[in-house]
Formats: structure tokens, C-alpha cells, sequence
């Protein structure tokens, strides 16, 4: 009887719970859906209309499926996808989205305002109205070109200024802007205090700016130890 209640899957299940001995998981191999033959997915429409070459990888290798959140559209924008991501909090991405499309739409109505009160056509030409070229020339205004990464030298630990990667640079630019909307007052509305960084980061000006060239000058100060890196 005690053997027949030892089998059984509850009593099983009940032991498994409440011992301590550890489990072993998959590897994570046998969870992937795709092993490492398959080709990521062409989003670009001007390739995807082009002829396949003869000597084309694509030919011969299999094409991973499209995630959910990518798309041909002329809409679909990668950085506006990350950036939706890095905005992103507990997982509501709707809430996320409709924030950045209001930060679009508020930049967007902001330069039609000013191109509206503009009486000279060389000024109208002056005036940037899309809303995504603001958005990107702002990020590329924040991103770092050198970083500190700490290194350990005989014991010691130096902070040594290295080169960013572009993955890096794009991230770090994303995070003290969605940091440096958080820090303000809640009562202004998440899509316009991010307008308003873009727009000071569009310029040359504001936190996320001063925040860069903080970073560069504290590897202007440790460039004494870079020589540490190799």
C-alpha cells in the first residue's frame, strides 16, 4: 500500500515541492525554435522587392519567422520600437506606445506652429516638421562616444575610458532620456515631458546633454589609466 502511494503522481509532486534537493532545468538549446542555420527575417522593403543574387545566403538557408512587433510598413521604425521597449513599465506595452505617439504628435504640432507663424520662406525651410527626424537627430545628440569600465589591475580597480559601442551608445541615450522625464514633476504628462528633452536634445541643450558631457569629462580625467584596456 505504502509503495502504491509512493507512485502516485500527487504524492510525487507533494515530495518534489517540498524537497530541497535542486532540480535540473533544459538547456536552453532544446527551448530554442530556431537553431543557429536560420537567417534573421528582411524588414526592408527595397530588399525585399530586389532580385536574389545567384551567391545570396538567403537561398540555401532557412528565414526565421517575423516577431509580432516588427513590420514592412513605411512606419516601422526599429529605434521608435526600442525606444517603445526602454519606455515600457510592467509589461503594459499599449500604455508605452501611446505614450511615445504622443510625444511624436506634440513635436509634430509644435514645429507646424512655428512654421505657421513664420512670414518668411526662408525661415519655413529652416523648420524641421517631422517628427521622427527630431526624435533621432535628439538621440544622436545624447549618445556617448567614450565610456568608463572598471578594470582590475594588480588588486586595484581602475575605471578606464573605452570606446562605446554603437548598441551601447543607442542604449545609454534611450535610458538618461526616459530617466530624465521620470525625475520631473508628475503632474505633466509623460508624451510631453518627453517632447520637451527631444526638443532640448534637438538643440544641443539639457539634462541628457550635460549628462553626456559629464561622462566625457570623467574619462578626460582618467585617460591616464587607458592604457590599461589591453
Amino acid at each position: 500500500m505504502a509503495a502504491s502511494c509512493v507512485r502516485t503522481p500527487i504524492f510525487q509532486a507533494f515530495l518534489l515541492r517540498h524537497s530541497k534537493r535542486v532540480v535540473p532545468l533544459l538547456p536552453h538549446i532544446r527551448t530554442l525554435r530556431y537553431d543557429v542555420n536560420h537567417q534573421e527575417p528582411t524588414i526592408d522593403k527595397s530588399k525585399l522587392f530586389g532580385t536574389i543574387e545567384e551567391d545570396d545566403i538567403r537561398r540555401f538557408k532557412p528565414i526565421k519567422a517575423a516577431t509580432n512587433d516588427q513590420s514592412t510598413s513605411v512606419f516601422y521604425s526599429a529605434t521608435l520600437e526600442k525606444f517603445i521597449n526602454m519606455v515600457m513599465k510592467d509589461g503594459k506595452k499599449l500604455a508605452a506606445r501611446k505614450i511615445v505617439n504622443e510625444m511624436l504628435e506634440n513635436i509634430k504640432m509644435t514645429q507646424v506652429e512655428k512654421f505657421n507663424r513664420c512670414e518668411n520662406e526662408k525661415e519655413k525651410m529652416e523648420i524641421e516638421c517631422n517628427p521622427e527626424i527630431i526624435f533621432n537627430q535628439g538621440l544622436e545628440n545624447i549618445k556617448p562616444v567614450l565610456m568608463l569600465t572598471p578594470i582590475i589591475k594588480g588588486g586595484v580597480s581602475y575605471k578606464v575610458p573605452v570606446a562605446c559601442p554603437v548598441h551601447r551608445q543607442k542604449f545609454l541615450a534611450m535610458k538618461w532620456l526616459v530617466e530624465s522625464c521620470r525625475d520631473r514633476e508628475r503632474k505633466i504628462p509623460m508624451g510631453k515631458k518627453l517632447a520637451y528633452e527631444i526638443f532640448d536634445a534637438y538643440k544641443n541643450e539639457g539634462k541628457c546633454v550635460r549628462r553626456k558631457q559629464e561622462l566625457l569629462r570623467q574619462c578626460e580625467e582618467n585617460r591616464a589609466f587607458a592604457h590599461f584596456r589591453y
